[in-house]
């Protein structure tokens, strides 16, 4: 069993968020990023400019806006897009200034990532194959495929 945890921490990716899907991210995470961009201010960018720096469109941002938790919703939309990760939401946040959402969130989104990250090693130990939902991350129907 040993040597199967040592080749499967050997073949899971580096640990970093930079390749940490979105969907590691737990919903406490992302209440509290809503906490923060939801509110729509003169001084600090909103999830406007983050919906624009990770490429969305007018029409499509305008969609966003009748939405009640438009960062919530932006972030679930994006995690099926091609770039989107954990460590390219944090430099787009580091680009739009908005360091105090870095600092409240840093400790929680490190947590996230070691989360999912041990969860892959797991999995790879047991040969376990599942389904990770884009929305908690969390395993949902292992099936052995022996």
């Amino acid at each position: 069993m040993a040597a199967e945890v040592s080749r499967a921490e050997s073949a899971s990716p580096a640990c970093s968020t930079s390749s940490l899907p979105l969907a590691a991210l737990n919903v406490r995470v992302r209440s509290r990023l809503s906490l923060f961009l939801n509110v729509r201010t003169q001084v600090a960018a909103d999830w406007t400019a983050l919906a624009e720096e990770m490429g969305f469109e007018y029409l499509e941002i305008r969609h966003l806006e009748m939405q009640a938790d438009p960062t919530g919703k932006l972030l679930d939309y994006w995690q099926g897009r091609p770039g989107a990760s954990v460590g390219r939401l944090l430099e787009l946040l580091t680009k739009l200034g908005r360091e105090d959402v870095l600092v409240d969130l840093g400790p929680s989104i490190g947590a996230a990532g070691w989360w999912w990250l041990s969860l892959m090693i797991i999995c790879k130990a047991r040969n376990v194959t599942s389904r990770l939902s884009s929305r908690s991350a969390s395993l949902q129907v292992p099936i052995r495929s022996d």
